[in-house]
């Protein structure tokens, strides 16, 4: 069972996303606020605050050595830190639109950013230039994820879609609709072992897609999107796989991956948790909710 563990205040606006870092020594948190602040994961502590963006922050993103994190915002732009430090290393610009969301490739040095404009961009962070423009939906571009190798991009969009791409050249390699072309998708991202993709659409479900087909597979209920753009993921800690999401009933929802059974429902925050994400290697799940909250808070799994 999980626990609260830590609560993290600190932000004055909507946390937006949380993220831990691929070594696990740290999280971080965006937020509307137009900051990402780091905290210490063993002492639950903070540790600094990356300021540069003009507008709120909607996602953030650690490169594979946990030494640079990505940040957009509303203002347009795509913002390269440097964690250690603070100082802003690179602003990406080119997207017409709000950015909504980020990723950063563990293979590689290439981001991905997804935004309002409708387009998805993949830049190359050494060469600090765009050098994949894609028109990826006929809607606001909202989630984008590089799969585990790093070869292939899934992406979801308001028009009810998830497309997935070759990073390499920027072809569309395969889509699907997750419900029908009038229900909005809000979220995509990859299994660890690629073959599924985990997806969230204003249906009122998470659904556990073939990677391949598209072919639904598994599908979670009890949690409520009610129109949020809200995150989920993947949770190896404790004897069972498990999904893990936010919830517009100010909850934290977890799900048995196998069985479908909502396992827990965790209580503590006093808005819509729109975001969470998982420990890389311990049973440790973050989690962050909207404006009459702005806190980040850590929950633990209790082992017998």
């Amino acid at each position: 069972m999980l626990t609260l563990e830590k609560t993290l205040s600190g932000h004055s606006s909507a946390v937006s996303s949380v993220h831990f870092s691929p070594d696990g020594r740290f999280i971080g948190s965006s937020s509307n606020d137009k900051t990402v602040r780091i905290w210490d994961v063993n002492e639950g502590r903070y540790v600094s605050t990356l300021v540069g963006h003009a507008l709120g922050i909607s996602d953030m993103a650690w490169s594979p050595d946990s030494q640079m994190i990505a940040t957009c915002s509303d203002d347009k732009t795509v913002k390269l830190f440097d964690v250690h430090n603070g100082e802003e290393i690179h602003s990406f610009e080119g997207h017409t639109d709000f950015v909504m969301c980020v990723d950063y490739n563990q293979k590689n040095q290439t981001l991905v950013t997804g935004s309002f404009d409708r387009t998805v961009r993949i830049w190359d962070v050494n060469k600090r230039r765009c050098i994949h423009r894609i028109q990826a939906h006929m809607d606001n571009v909202v989630s984008s994820h590089f799969n585990y190798e790093g070869n292939r991009l899934v992406t979801a969009g308001f028009d009810g879609y998830i497309r997935i791409w070759d990073v390499d050249n920027g072809n569309l390699v395969n889509d699907f609709v997750v419900a029908n072309q009038a229900t909005p998708v809000c979220f995509a991202r990859w299994s660890p072992n690629g073959q599924y993709i985990l997806v969230g659409s204003f249906d009122g479900s998470w659904k556990l897609l073939k990677s391949d087909t598209g072919k639904v597979s598994k599908q979670y209920n009890g949690h409520l999107f009610n129109s949020y753009c809200i995150y989920s993921s993947f949770f190896l800690g404790g004897d069972s796989k498990k999904i893990i999401s936010g919830s517009a009933d100010n909850t934290v929802c977890v799900w048995d991956l196998n069985s479908k059974t909502l396992l827990q429902k965790l209580e503590g925050h006093e808005d819509v948790v729109v975001a969470v994400d998982s420990h890389p290697s311990r049973g440790l799940i973050a989690s962050g909710a909207l404006e009459k909250d702005k806190t980040v808070k850590l929950w633990s799994q209790k082992t017998n």
